[in-house]
């Protein structure tokens, strides 16, 4: 008996079952009925988080969060046996509200108000009288019912917010095509199954990540452009100019393309019409010489209407800018003009303020300078008196300096020197020799 255990995912690498795979006894167990809860509440609780484990990682790992009961069935066998207990495992993850009816998510994403009020007094009521008149009429289908399909949805957050990291933040402004988005998801390595793209960028429009065009496709309608915002303020709507920049964005692509390939052609042309030339062979050289200007002036349009569709571009990307920078300059303004009415500056206010500022530091300046002229006489005498008794202690004298006696005349300090102390400053006056004349010698001599 083989072991089934080759679920591939989008890159073809295979679904690593746990190791009690390879136990035959453990696996007859896990894939048996269940049985009554009360026997066993154990093993019963142990067999039912193996299972909701396993489902887990299995659309995890394929990066679908969308399943049936027949699809889990066969990709879970083991050899011929199929595991019998599925659809009790699938009923519990309802009741636990890990997982919802497809049909029920896609009309209502986000599990709103509005949308469980129209599910559950609405939608849900017919669907069970429709289902009961069918079993009375009809015996149920149980292989149509395996076909119903789930949305697992803690697997659908991890697929989701793998996406929005991976791939929109790290390109917001952009215009997709749906081919093209699914290139930038395999370039950007997001595991994600082809068949659960729309679904995730349905959810990602609910969630207002992205804004989606649909069309209609084989009576089956298809997401065709996605938009991914630039910020979270840009509208989610897609606008003829968003829809004229991506056409000018695909024809640019287009031209490219068509530009690489002229230049192949031209340089293959060329090569033979060389090679023709040393063959001897002038008629067919200058067959390919003719066909190799057509393609030259050929390529020379090209090159000009690329030329012309992306100045379109730059001058469209530019009046973007220009208008982001004039809304600023707007909100700046009105700001501006709001701060200065509420805090009441005007031109007048500010320049009487100003004029009241200038009397009062000039009357603080008058008052200083005569406060200073009072106090500078009264200073001055005091330090003199300190001034002579710290220079004769700088002098060496054994007597202590007498003060200088001052008085004051017409608020002037003067100063008064008695008999004695002129005698003793003209004693300490020392003259050179031969500067005194004759006649002053006679006098002396005579006294």
């Amino acid at each position: 008996m083989s072991l089934r255990n080759d679920v591939m995912d989008a890159n073809n690498e295979a679904f690593k079952f746990p190791p009690v795979w390879r136990d035959k006894d453990k696996i007859r167990l896990l894939f048996a009925n269940f049985h009554t809860r009360h026997w066993d509440i154990e093993a019963y609780d142990s067999k039912m988080i193996f299972w909701m484990d396993l489902i887990n990682q299995y659309c995890t790992y394929l990066g679908k969060a969308n399943f049936s009961l027949r699809e889990l069935q066969l990709q879970f066998m083991r050899g011929e046996q199929i595991p019998a207990c599925l659809d009790v495992v699938i009923a519990e993850m309802a009741q636990k509200k890990q997982i919802r009816l497809r049909t029920e998510y896609e009309y209502d994403p986000l599990n709103s108000w509005s949308g469980w009020f129209l599910t559950s007094f609405v939608k849900r009521p017919l669907s069970r009288s429709w289902l009961k008149l069918k079993h009375l009429i009809i015996a149920k289908d149980a292989l149509a019912e395996s076909f119903v399909e789930w949305i697992h949805l803690d697997a659908l957050r991890i697929i989701c917010s793998e996406m929005e990291t991976k791939v929109l933040d790290k390109n917001r402004g952009k215009l997709l095509h749906l081919e093209a988005f699914k290139t930038l998801c395999k370039s950007c390595q997001v595991r994600i199954h082809e068949d659960f793209m729309d679904l995730c960028l349905l959810t990602l429009q609910a969630r207002r990540q992205v804004a989606l065009e649909f069309k209609i496709e084989k009576k089956t309608q298809r997401v065709h452009l996605i938009k991914i915002p630039a910020d979270e303020n840009e509208s989610l709507i897609i606008s003829e100019a968003d829809l004229a920049v991506h056409n000018l964005e695909m024809t640019q692509a287009s031209l490219m393309k068509q530009l690489e390939s002229l230049e192949e052609e031209i340089k293959v042309n060329d090569d033979k019409a060389r090679q023709y030339v040393k063959e001897n062979k002038r008629q067919l050289a200058k067959t390919y010489l003719r066909k190799r200007r057509l393609l030259e002036k050929n390529h020379e349009r090209r090159s000009l209407a690329l030329h012309n569709i992306e100045t379109l571009l730059s001058n469209v990307e530019e009046a973007q800018n220009n208008g982001v920078v004039l809304d600023a300059y707007k909100i700046g303004t009105k700001t501006l003009q709001k701060v200065l009415n509420d805090s009441g500056l005007k031109y007048d206010n500010v320049d009487e303020v100003l004029a009241d500022v200038r009397e009062t530091l000039d009357q603080h300046r008058e008052i200083q300078d005569v406060m200073s002229s009072n106090t500078a006489e009264v200073v001055t005498s005091h330090d003199e008196e300190e001034l002579e008794i710290e220079l004769s202690n700088l002098m060496g004298e054994k007597e202590a300096a007498k003060p200088i006696n001052v008085c004051k005349n017409n608020n002037k300090p003067e100063i008064v020197i008695d008999d004695e102390q002129l005698l003793a400053m003209l004693d300490e006056l020392e003259v050179e020799d031969g500067t005194i004349s004759q006649a002053s010698q006679k006098t002396l001599a005579s006294l």
